[in-house]
Parts: C-alpha cells; sequence; structure tokens
C-alpha cells in the first residue's frame, strides 16, 4: 500500500460561470522512502494539489468535484479539523514557497521553530533550544545560532528558506511535501540542500512530494514524475523514462524551455548612470539589559561598483552574501555610509523630498513578489500606483491603458486586471512585480531575483522581455540573482560578494570563462553540475 495515494482529484474554486478548475482528474501515488516531483508552468495546478493534501485551501471556498486523498489508508477528504492538526506538522510538514511569507514578523526563529516542538513532542524550553541549534546545523544555517532572537526579515530569503525547512524537519515527518525548497536558495547552498533532503529521507524511511520548475533538480532528487499542465497530469513515470523518451507534447516543449543567448552588445564607453563608492551597511549586535552595541553584522563591507547606462551588472553570490542589502543601499531603501551617484545626482546629499522625483526613474523588483504586493489592492491599483504618485498617465482612463499595455509586456492578460494578488500563481506575482516597476518606464531597475519564483518556460520568456525592454528603451539593470545560467543570459558585467565584500568583478564573458578566485570557480562548479543535468534534458 502506497503512503499517499491520490485519485481522480479535481480541485475548484467558486461556483457557476465564476468557477476556477484548478486541478482536474489527477492521480498518482507516492511510496515510503520514494521521491515523485510534481512538474509544470506556474498555474497548472502544482501547489493546488499539494494544499490539498494538507486541506490547507480556503474551504469552502474551494471544494473537490471529485477525488479522494488516503495516507496511509486514511481518507483525508472528509477528515475534520482535529485530525488535521494531529497530522501537520508531525507525520505531513511542508515547506512552503514563499519563506517571508509563511514566517512569522513577529516571531523570532527560535520561537517559531520551537512551536513545532512544543506542540508535537511536548519538550520543554531546553530541550527545545537543543533541537533548534541540532536543526539549524542540520539544514546549514550555523551562523543563525548567535542569532536565535532575530526576526525573519533580518536574514537573507535564502536563509529564510532554510529556517523553514528546519521547521518542517523538526518532527520528523512520514511525508515531506516541499513546494520549490530550493526557489531562493545559491546553487552551492542548494547542492547542500538536496542532498540534506536526499540523506534524511534515506535516514528516516521519509516520503517527498517535490514540487518545482527547476528540471535539473528533478533529474537529481526524484523517482518518479508527473507533468501538469492546465490542472491536468498529462505524462507521468520514472524520471529517466520521460525525460529521456517524453511522449507529450507540452512535455517535450517544457524540456527545451531555458535561458538562452546573450544580452545585445553595450557600449563601452557609455556613461556611469549609478555608482557606489566604499559603500557600508553594519546592522548593529546588541547586548544585555542596556542593550549595547557590542558588535556588527558587516552585510555590505566597503563595495565600490558602478552601472553604465543600458548596461546589465550581474550580481552573484550565496545567500547572506548582501547582494539584496547593496541594492537597498543603492536606492537609499536601507542607511548606508559611502558614496552614491545616480546620472550626476550624490543621494547621499540628498534628503527625502528632494530624492522622491528620482524614485520613478529608478526601481527594483523585489525577491518575494507576494510579500511586496498588497493584498487588499486589485492587480490595476498596484501596478497604477507609481503612476497616481508621480502624476503620470492623465486621467483614470489612460493610466488604465497604460497598465493594460505593460500587463501585456509581461505576459499577463488584460482582464486580471481586477483581480487580487491571492487569485495568482507565484510566477505570475512576480510578473505582477515586474510591471509595476515597468509601468513608470524607468531608467535603471534592480532586479532582485526576478525570475526565482518562475518556471523554466517563463524565466525564459522574462529574460528575453528583459533584454527587449533594455534594447527598446535603453534600461540599465542591476540584476542579482543565484541562478548563473540567467545571470550569464542578461549581464554585460559581473559582480561576485562573498560576506559584504566584492571578490571578483568584470565583463561577464570573462568572469566565466576564465574566473580568477578559487570562490568564483567553486559557485561556476556548482552551476555547471546543475547544468550538466539540464543539459541531459535539453538534449531529449
Amino acid at each position: 500500500m502506497s503512503l499517499l495515494e491520490i485519485k481522480d482529484l479535481s480541485v475548484s474554486f467558486g461556483d457557476g460561470a465564476k468557477e476556477v478548475k484548478a486541478v482536474q482528474n489527477a492521480s498518482f501515488s507516492i511510496d515510503k522512502g520514494e521521491t515523485v516531483a510534481l512538474v509544470g508552468e506556474s498555474g497548472s495546478g502544482k501547489s493546488v494539489t499539494a494544499l490539498s493534501v494538507m486541506k490547507l485551501l480556503p474551504y469552502p471556498l474551494a471544494r473537490h468535484p471529485s477525488g479522494s486523498i488516503t495516507f496511509g489508508g486514511e481518507e483525508l477528504i472528509n477528515a475534520d479539523e482535529a485530525r488535521m492538526r494531529d497530522l501537520r506538522g508531525n507525520r505531513i510538514a511542508m515547506i512552503f514557497q514563499e519563506p517571508l511569507t509563511s514566517l512569522n514578523p513577529l516571531h523570532s526563529i527560535e520561537k517559531q521553530i520551537s512551536e513545532v516542538l512544543f506542540v508535537h513532542k511536548f519538550m520543554d524550553k531546553a530541550q527545545a533550544h537543543a533541537r533548534v541549534i541540532e536543526l539549524l546545523e542540520l539544514v546549514g544555517l550555523e551562523e543563525a545560532i548567535e542569532r536565535l532572537d532575530a526576526l525573519p526579515h533580518q536574514f537573507s530569503g535564502g536563509q529564510q528558506q532554510r529556517v523553514m525547512i528546519a521547521m518542517a524537519l523538526a518532527n520528523e515527518p512520514d511525508l515531506l511535501i516541499a513546494d520549490e525548497p530550493t526557489t531562493a536558495v545559491d546553487v552551492t547552498i542548494q547542492a547542500q540542500l538536496l542532498k540534506l533532503l536526499n540523506d534524511l529521507r534515506d535516514k528516516l524511511g521519509m516520503a517527498l512530494l517535490l514540487i518545482t520548475h527547476d528540471l535539473g533538480v528533478v533529474r537529481k532528487m526524484a523517482d518518479r514524475v508527473s507533468i501538469m499542465n492546465g490542472g491536468y497530469i498529462v505524462e507521468q513515470g520514472n524520471v529517466d523514462d520521460v525525460f529521456d523518451n517524453p511522449q507529450n507534447p507540452y512535455t517535450r516543449r517544457l524540456l527545451a524551455a531555458e535561458p538562452k543567448g546573450a544580452p545585445d552588445a553595450a557600449d563601452a564607453n557609455a556613461p556611469q548612470l549609478m555608482s557606489g563608492e566604499n559603500i557600508k551597511v553594519w546592522f548593529p549586535i546588541k547586548q544585555g539589559l542596556m542593550r549595547r552595541t557590542v558588535d556588527h553584522v558587516k552585510a555590505v563591507d566597503g563595495v565600490t561598483l558602478s552601472v553604465r547606462r543600458g548596461h546589465t551588472l550581474g550580481v552573484v553570490g550565496e545567500s547572506g552574501s548582501g547582494k539584496s542589502t547593496l541594492a537597498r543601499a543603492l536606492l537609499r531603501l536601507e542607511y548606508c555610509t559611502g558614496g552614491i551617484v545616480f546620472d550626476g545626482e550624490r543621494l547621499q546629499d540628498l534628503g527625502e523630498a528632494a530624492i522622491r522625483p528620482l524614485r520613478k526613474r529608478m526601481q527594483i523588483v523585489f525577491q518575494d513578489p507576494f510579500g511586496s504586493l498588497s493584498p487588499r489592492l486589485s492587480i490595476s491599483q498596484i501596478v497604477g500606483e507609481g503612476l497616481k504618485v508621480h502624476g503620470l498617465g492623465g486621467n483614470a482612463e489612460e493610466r488604465r491603458t497604460l497598465i493594460a499595455e505593460t500587463l501585456k509586456e509581461v505576459g499577463l492578460e488584460v482582464d486580471m486586471m481586477d483581480r487580487y494578488p491571492h487569485e495568482f500563481s507565484g510566477g505570475q506575482r512576480q510578473r505582477i512585480s515586474i510591471a509595476r516597476a515597468l509601468v513608470l518606464k524607468p531608467d535603471f531597475i534592480v532586479m532582485d531575483e526576478p525570475t526565482s519564483a518562475l518556471d523554466m518556460s517563463v524565466q525564459a520568456q522574462i529574460v528575453d522581455l528583459l533584454r527587449d525592454l533594455q534594447k527598446r528603451h535603453g534600461l540599465t539593470y542591476l540584476f542579482i540573482s543565484h541562478d548563473l545560467k540567467v545571470v550569464r543570459a542578461v549581464s554585460h558585467d559581473i559582480v561576485v560578494m562573498r560576506q559584504g565584500r566584492i571578490v571578483e568583478q568584470g565583463p561577464a564573458g570573462e568572469v566565466f570563462a576564465n574566473p580568477r578566485q578559487a570562490y568564483t570557480r567553486a559557485l561556476m562548479a556548482a552551476a555547471l553540475e546543475m547544468k550538466a543535468d539540464d543539459t541531459g534534458v535539453v538534449g531529449t
């Protein structure tokens, strides 16, 4: 008997003409100790299927017109909330796609990990404290042990994801559902986490339902794979069989999708648009009753860089290396010391009122799309907010036309404008974030992991879109990513960061072809290992 068996599962939202059929007649099973991957584009029904197992959908808005979900022989479709509370976090655990949204912003990481241990294992504080330290070491987050009272927003996206994994593994569950577990993680940490999940699966006999758009991860991790499209499972079988000999046209299209090519050549003599000199962002570490500063976390420690007009500067490095903090500092969204110059203006000399007119020329796409979109505003309000703030677009009708055109540019339908963020998949929300930045026609855009939540085919589309927009509008990008394939496809120049400092920089082709630093070579080697898997996939 399979540990988890899903038969003829359908999930719908709403009724009548407004009914959305998210999943239709899906069937698959997972045995104890087995890894099954659920693969498909954003909005294909992967996460909805996983949430159905945990009964975390917004019932009664969501309903199951058909289907059965059995776990260890027990039917879960009609299980009451008390029974599901016993199972969740104990025998079935889940790593969610967007860690910052899933973590409580008001509670320390120790309190959040400990909660699972208190509820299900009835540990006392000392036992839970010891177990929290053990779990953080297990997921490669030793640096957080000295910061157990820190809040989630004080960690990088990759670090937040590892906190989520520690919480999910706390009680050594029988089934772990991992919804894009390596989305926000750089390639070196990705390799560590995948090995960790594999080792735990083998050690505990744990079953793993892996939801991902990263086909290299699927090939490394999964025993069997199910391909979803439009709510249906269109193909399934052993990973090697499906990847080496795909039968469905959609599967073949999905396997062939990958960001390719390089950006158009840029003017090497173009003037500098954005530069930073000796940028430092230090966060104080306070201890004792008087909360005196005893040391600093040097998130960015003396960084000097520049971006020429019409160029893309790619910033790479491991989680916690200071990439996102540096970007926020350059935009004056994070306090820093040092000199920042944008198009000849010294930003450090400007007050908030003086810098506001420049904000429409300097935009940012944040790493966590759901966390940066207001749940109370419709998509048209979110994308159009900047137009209203800066007095652009004329009247309401003209602004709505601009919003519609921008949504089309990022691959969204115009009739989506009056919907709300929770009605979209992770990939669609990321495209909304990009539209919000693009609608102001800025000169400089910081892209903080803009493709991390997107499946391969949409990644390729977004990369093509960004290159096309750059060519047509002369845009300048600071592009932050842990995905070196994407960085290579968009960047003219590269900066490699480690522990708050730049360890290597130069033209993209030169850095990729001949990295000088051992750390850069290690990053490239980890990426090439994943690339070798992807090459095998693409060659089918």
